[in-house]
């Protein structure tokens, strides 16, 4: 009796699988994805052969790199506050409320990592 194989691993957009190569693809084998640079794997990282010749599901997905919301600074707000994407590189310019003076750098940016740069400026003084 044949055993039925998989077809080649299902390609995901902006990322890659590693059994390039690789001609046969039997069950209980798996398949493991990463993402192209800039993008982020959700999901599991790897996908089976299944007995029935398929491919287990879901399919890792590779999700656009980005950061969080920009942090809030006491005393002070950052020039973003209409933004809903903060993507790798993005800058944020920081100011303080009127009567108070920013301490340290003036701006953060989205780091490769999907990070805020550090440190936060600060806004002192007395009201």
């Amino acid at each position: 009796l044949a055993v039925p194989l998989c077809p080649s691993p299902p390609s995901i957009r902006n990322g890659q699988h590693d059994s390039r190569g690789v001609t046969e693809f039997i069950p209980g084998m798996s398949v493991k994805y990463h993402c192209d640079p800039g993008y982020v794997l959700t999901g599991k990282t790897t996908v089976s052969c299944l007995p029935s010749g398929a491919w287990s599901i879901p399919y890792p997905r590779c999700e656009v790199l980005q950061c969080p919301s920009p942090p809030s600074i006491d005393k002070g707000n950052h020039d973003s506050q209409d933004l809903e994407v903060f993507p790798i590189g993005l800058v944020v310019n920081y100011s303080c409320d009127l009567g108070y003076s920013l301490r340290g750098e003036a701006s953060i940016h989205c780091t490769d990592s999907g990070n805020w740069s550090l440190p936060l400026p600060q806004c002192a003084g007395t009201p």
